[in-house]
């Protein structure tokens, strides 16, 4: 029987045998994360040939709260693969922690191959974002400025002076980081999370020290701004993917942030193109097209094209799947639903296919009611109104800009989660 020690070494270098990453990101990884009881692996001969690692991680806002555990690391040796051993091991952890307070599993499947595999598996596709892909020629400086142009001249002037008094700032090295910085762009960062509305992630000021020292030791950089208040007002991490800059998050309280910090990054990568990752939410369902925008499609007007193009730019064409999901507790996910929308006012029927019982969820006035339905009782229902877990995990978490109808018929609104920042 293997010790936590040798399982911690057995798994860290199958983590490097399968994804290559450098040493110093396994140690960061491992030294943060592990933990026996979030750990699932399969042993042969003393040697580990299957294996994961989950997270803990907290969803939600300024009022309500949800558990979620994210898979990481799952590697198979080559020679075990196609037998079974991860789709047994991610039984066994949902499994065991059905009973816990976490109420769904999430990952991120690293192509549609295994988007495929993991939805064979429980899993639905939940999370979603788009990438919004500019040239190196893009002009991000006079894309704002012609924002600007179509504004009051008194408000446009104001916004020039405060944008002259912006300061952007970049972290490329561990060594320049002080506690000071470390500590203000997680204050912002947190503080940003609990204003949303939605379901998001809330990554302790661990999680973010970890992405931060992450972003760094991929040899990615970090960017924030300064008002002339000296108060962070805006922050991107980026990371160098083949021949374009990758922004895999940038929040930003203004729009003049925002495009300071997008046209820094143009600076300090001027022939490189920028991929930004957004994650979708209904009021961004339509725009049409810039004449400085150049992103999403291959037909999209070139940087400095004169005159506007009708063509609507739709996330409901342009969304990828982020992220799945399994859920573990049903309850708990409807019971957060509810809390955030006093409005919502359904009954549905759940049949639990590992003991064929019947469960109702009542939702009504921002509050949950549970009740158990005889086999009986149950089968009698329309089968229409009966659904098994896996059909309400992909009602819940479908892109929040999907189709209506489900809404109208179900009153069953999507969850709307996103997901950033993640070891990915």
């Amino acid at each position: 029987m293997m010790n936590d020690a040798d399982i911690r070494k057995e798994m860290m270098r199958l983590w490097k045998d399968t994804f290559h990453d450098s040493d110093e990101y396994i140690n960061l990884v491992f030294d943060a994360y592990f933990n026996p009881e979030f750990v699932e692996y399969e042993e042969r001969d003393g040697r580990v040939v299957s294996a994961m690692m989950a997270v803990p991680y907290c969803f939600g806002n300024g009022r309500n709260r949800l558990h979620g555990l994210y898979l990481c690391g799952l590697a198979t040796d080559p020679e075990y693969r196609r037998k079974g051993i991860m789709s047994g091991m991610i039984d066994r952890l949902a499994e065991r922690m059905l009973t816990s307070e976490y109420s769904f599993l999430f990952l991120i499947p690293a192509d549609v191959g295994l988007q495929r595999y993991y939805k064979d598996h429980g899993f639905v596709n939940a999370f979603y974002r788009i990438k919004d892909r500019y040239t190196s020629v893009h002009d991000f400086n006079l894309e704002y400025e012609n924002i600007l142009n179509g504004e009051d001249d008194r408000v446009s002037g104001i916004k020039r002076r405060y944008c002259e008094r912006i300061i952007c700032k970049k972290i490329s090295h561990m060594p320049v980081l002080t506690e000071d910085e470390i500590d203000r762009v997680i204050s912002y960062i947190m503080e940003w999370e609990l204003s949303g509305k939605d379901l998001g992630i809330l990554h302790s000021s661990k999680d973010l020290s970890v992405a931060i020292k992450e972003c760094i030791i991929s040899e990615g950089c970090l960017y924030y701004c300064l008002n002339y208040e000296n108060r962070i007002t805006g922050v991107a991490f980026t990371a160098i993917c083949e021949n374009t800059v990758s922004v895999y998050l940038l929040i930003a309280a203004d729009r003049c942030s925002y495009y300071r910090m997008l046209s820094e990054i143009k600076k300090d990568y001027p022939l490189r193109g920028i991929t930004l990752c957004r994650y979708p939410v209904k009021s961004e369902s339509s725009g049409l097209w810039s004449p400085y925008y150049g992103a999403a499609l291959p037909e999209a007007p070139a940087a400095g094209a004169v005159g506007m193009s009708e063509r609507v730019y739709d996330p409901v064409a342009h969304s990828e799947v982020y992220g799945m999901a399994r859920i573990l507790n049903l309850h708990e996910i409807l019971k957060f639903q509810a809390g955030e929308r006093s409005d919502l006012k359904y009954s549905i029927l759940v049949k639990n296919d590992k003991n064929g019982k019947f469960e109702r969820f009542r939702a009504k006035d921002g509050k949950l009611y549970y009740e158990e339905i005889s086999s009986a009782d149950g089968e009698s229902e329309n089968p229409v109104d009966v659904m098994n877990r896996k059909e309400v995990a992909e009602i819940l978490f479908r892109r929040p800009d999907s189709d209506p109808i489900i809404e109208e018929v179900l009153s069953l609104p999507p969850l709307a989660g996103t997901i950033n920042l993640m070891l990915d």
